[in-house]
């Protein structure tokens, strides 16, 4: 038993490289179309093995020192080789990421603007945009209600009874009511700002999606980048719209409308994975997007 112990640890450093070297193997033949493995890993595992055939007392026995020396020099020739590729592939992942990182923030933000505008559509008209030709029609369209509101009430002539005694006008009564005062329209809208006047102003006008979110000093006043009605609908990378797909769901007795906005050229490495940009959902009536920020 003693002397089958020592013949094995002999071949302990084989065994182990021959494992690891087939554990790899096993894994590189394992990648498919959607998940490949690196060149890397083969040529490591390959490399594993051969080590672990020279490695065996039985073969070594056999190396004269001339054989010896060839092959310790191809062993070093062959470990700086991989060296560096493991070096350069770090190195080349690290410069994918950023690239990865810097264009998935960019189609993100396109699709959180195709959200925003989204959201504008369903709070105005309780439905979401089927198209993005319509979804455009409507950024641009003044039918988006904003409050209007100047000059404020206070406790000695509170809301109440402010609109009691006729003092809560629009927007359009200002004029004349300045004639009716003898005084210009912008002194009556003067005193109203600085509340020295009883009058208030109280209105709901309209405008566009456009003009409130998508204006250049809107995107300025947001630190946000400009955007572009026309490209809007497409990947910024790879100029491929943006599937959209609107349905609805029942919760609650209540029928919800719902939205699935997804990229459909998600950027990546060719034969990997990839992960698929995307917000909201066919299934649930929620608008979350599947991003991390």
């Amino acid at each position: 038993m003693e002397k089958f112990l020592n013949e094995i640890n002999k071949y302990v450093i084989s065994i182990l490289l021959f494992f690891g070297g087939f554990g790899f193997l096993m894994k590189y033949l394992s990648g498919d179309a959607l998940e490949s493995q690196p060149l890397a890993m083969l040529f490591a595992s390959l490399s594993m093995i051969a080590v672990g055939v020279v490695a065996m007392p039985m073969v070594l026995e056999k190396l004269d020192q001339k054989m010896y020396k060839r092959l310790f020099a191809v062993g070093v020739l062959g470990a700086l080789g991989l060296a560096y590729s493991v070096f350069y592939s770090v190195d080349e992942e690290i410069e994918f990421q950023a690239t990865q990182k810097a264009v998935n923030a960019t189609t993100i933000q396109r699709l959180k603007d195709i959200r925003s505008a989204q959201e504008s559509h369903l709070a105005v008209y309780g439905t979401f945009a089927e198209t993005f030709d319509s979804l455009l029609q409507f950024v641009q369209a003044e039918v988006v209600p904003v409050e209007y509101n100047m000059g404020s009430f206070h406790d000695t002539l509170p809301e109440i009874q402010s609109r009691e005694n006729g003092y809560v006008i629009k927007r359009a009564d200002i004029a004349l009511l300045a004639e009716k005062e003898g005084m210009t329209e912008e002194e009556l809208r003067d005193l109203i700002m600085e509340d020295m006047s009883p009058y208030k102003v109280r209105d709901t006008l309209f405008t566009s999606f456009y003009n409130e979110n998508f204006k250049p000093e809107a995107r300025q006043a947001q630190r946000l980048p400009n955007v572009s009605l026309d490209s809007l609908p497409f990947n910024p990378y790879t100029g491929e719209r943006f599937v959209m797909k609107t349905g609805a769901v029942e919760v609650g007795r209540v029928w919800q409308p719902t939205i699935l906005v997804q990229d459909p050229t998600p950027f990546g490495r060719e034969k990997v994975k990839k992960d698929t940009l995307r917000f909201g959902s066919l299934a649930e009536a929620h608008r979350d997007g599947n991003w991390r920020n």
